[in-house]
């Protein structure tokens, strides 16, 4: 293994490498092809006295070394296998359609123009859709526009449908 792809599509050289991380790498990969435990795998690789730390915490320069990141690659690939991390392409996607898109619950009250309780109730009730993040509820701006855009649908008929019961108890009180 003179060279590695990256799941971020670089290419290292493991030419600058001492054959003692040459050989870590190669048992680490090893391992992994035989479904080795990401989380195991992650703390060859990061764990205290971990050899790709050169028995210290991760810097920047540790962090940034052909080493490091080859054997982080090694484990981020089973973590991808075993659905623990998303592929980077996949999470590309994924932080490309949520950025900027997830409202905390009270902007999602005052887009769809009710309070705070109010939202929080229609959260609970699954009514409105949305997901806690720790201790906050989060909240699409598609999913509260479409929460809004249905509000103000059955606010119009019931309000045409109230007109049209009053008309005919109207009507029939005129009988």
């Amino acid at each position: 293994m003179e060279t590695q792809k990256l799941l971020t599509g670089e290419t290292l050289s493991h030419s600058m490498l001492t054959e003692e991380e040459r050989a870590f790498l190669r048992r680490l990969a090893k391992d992994a092809e035989r479904g080795a435990d990401y989380f195991d795998l992650l703390r060859r690789v990061k764990g205290p006295k971990a050899l790709p730390l050169h028995g210290g915490p991760i810097t920047p320069a540790i962090a940034a070394s052909v080493f490091y990141r080859a054997a982080h690659d090694i484990a981020d690939r089973v973590g991808v296998e075993q659905g623990y991390l998303l592929a980077p392409d996949v999470a590309r996607s994924v932080e490309a359609n949520v950025t900027g898109h997830l409202l905390s619950l009270t902007e999602a009250a005052d887009l769809i123009g009710i309070t705070r309780p109010a939202a929080h109730q229609a959260l609970t009730e699954a009514r409105l859709r949305g997901r806690r993040i720790g201790n906050a509820w989060v909240v699409t701006r598609a999913d509260a526009e479409t929460f809004r855009k249905s509000r103000s649908t059955r606010t119009g008929d019931a309000k045409s449908g109230g007109a049209a019961r009053s008309a005919h108890a109207t009507a029939g009180s005129r009988r």
